[in-house]
């Protein structure tokens, strides 16, 4: 083993630190980080607070009593939420109603409703979206349906950064609705939540048609997270102390993140495509926001000529350990030895500490871990809330139509 490899360190790097270094010393300019959240209940993630008061976002959920919530506890003059679902206009004739409501037809195998989450929190007394968003008043949709590309305006488009969707079932209708800011060029990149079953149509909401959708549109697949659900006649133990994804079963529901690939070369080329120094230096932040470090360092140094000179070797070290010359030593080791990246090695390496390093340096990474899995619990939480208040709202309207038929018919 080399020298290099017995002694090389990995420190744990913070996320967000290029991003904040960025923000600090303005070097994409003047402009705010543009952001529009579909599906906002609980408000704007926490993640987007680092732009402070560059921050400029909307937010869009149907849940009316959450949305006044959010905004009489709103104290960003930036942000702002909105009560409406979001759709496309012509939806409706892109997948119509009775084929999308008809199982048979469309030949969905959806298996949602057969799970063990679905089984527990049928047994559920209290409404969780009812007593933590709507403070025990009874959950009131709104009736107003939008577009993302009607409430913006055409000359902000150019300058939506950032979409976030996570609607519980109709993503897909966000995606389509968006198509013009898609066009004006300024959005980066877009979290999707996904449906990995459904219908067989090319319009309905399912990842294979959002991933079509958005690569039509020069969008990259960069991270997939996935969820688990047993079935309720073989219940697996839950992933958390909550009614929800499953240790085994099958993969029913996912995150997806997309971006712009601007580290690659053949972009421009590729999808006639403007790089600028703003673009670069937003997606280098996103990736950074996004555990993406290898792919804003790429970017930074395939568009270098887009980088201030004064910031660029600082901005690849914060995408290291954050130490001076930290990046040049990683590249450096990986060129002489690339085994010292191999696990066995990586495990004996940090095993050791490392000169001056305290106990509670040590304990940071688990910490972090156990940070992270607390904010994912509480994310998985109020999405599972959300999508059993819809399912039973969806349940409840059908039931209401087939009265009414029944009585047309009796009469």
């Amino acid at each position: 083993m080399s020298d290099a490899s017995d002694g090389m360190r990995y420190p744990e790097r913070r996320d967000g630190v290029l991003a904040e270094h960025v923000v600090a010393r303005q070097l994409w300019g003047a402009a705010p980080f543009f952001l529009l959240d579909v599906g906002c209940s609980g408000g704007i993630e926490q993640r987007w607070r680092i732009f402070g008061d560059r921050l400029r976002a909307i937010g869009f959920d149907p849940l009316v009593a959450e949305i006044d919530r959010l905004n009489a506890a709103n104290a960003n003059a930036g942000v702002s939420y909105v009560a409406a679902f979001v759709t496309c206009r012509d939806y409706d004739t892109l997948f119509p109603r009775e084929l999308r409501s008809d199982r048979i037809a469309s030949k969905n195998d959806d298996p949602f409703q057969r799970v063990s989450a679905v089984a527990a929190q049928d047994r559920f007394e209290v409404s969780y979206v009812q007593d933590v968003f709507n403070a025990g008043a009874p959950v009131v949709m709104t009736e107003r349906t939008v577009s993302l590309d009607d409430v913006i305006e055409p000359h902000d488009r150019p300058h939506v950064d950032f979409l976030k969707i996570d609607t519980d079932g109709h993503d897909i209708e966000a995606v389509l609705g968006a198509k013009a800011i898609m066009a004006a060029g300024g959005i980066l990149g877009l979290k999707v939540e996904v449906q990995l079953h459904g219908p067989i149509h090319p319009y309905a909401n399912t990842f294979a048609n959002i991933d079509r959708v958005l690569r039509e549109r020069g969008f990259t697949l960069f991270d997939l997270a996935t969820y688990r659900y047993s079935r309720k006649h073989l219940p697996a133990p839950f992933l958390f102390d909550l009614a929800a994804q499953t240790t085994s079963g099958q993969v029913v529901w996912g995150d997806a993140v997309y971006f712009r690939d601007l580290g690659s070369l053949d972009y421009e080329r590729m999808w006639a495509y403007e790089i600028t120094p703003e673009r670069v230096l937003k997606l280098a932040s996103l990736f950074d926001l996004f555990e993406l470090p290898d792919c804003a360092a790429e970017l930074l140094v395939n568009r270098s000529s887009l980088v201030p000179a004064d910031d660029h070797g600082r901005l690849l070290d914060l995408l290291a350990s954050g130490e001076p010359g930290s990046y040049a030593a990683h590249i450096g080791l990986f060129e002489q030895d690339y085994k010292a990246f191999y696990p066995s090695v990586r495990a004996a390496a940090s095993s050791r500490p490392a000169p001056g390093t305290t106990r509670g340096e040590q304990d940071e990474v688990p910490a972090k871990q156990i940070r992270r899995l607390r904010d994912r619990l509480i994310a998985l939480r109020d999405k599972n809330a959300s999508l059993r208040e819809r399912l039973k709202a969806k349940s409840d309207r059908i039931d209401q139509l087939t009265r009414r038929l029944e009585r047309d018919q009796g009469s």
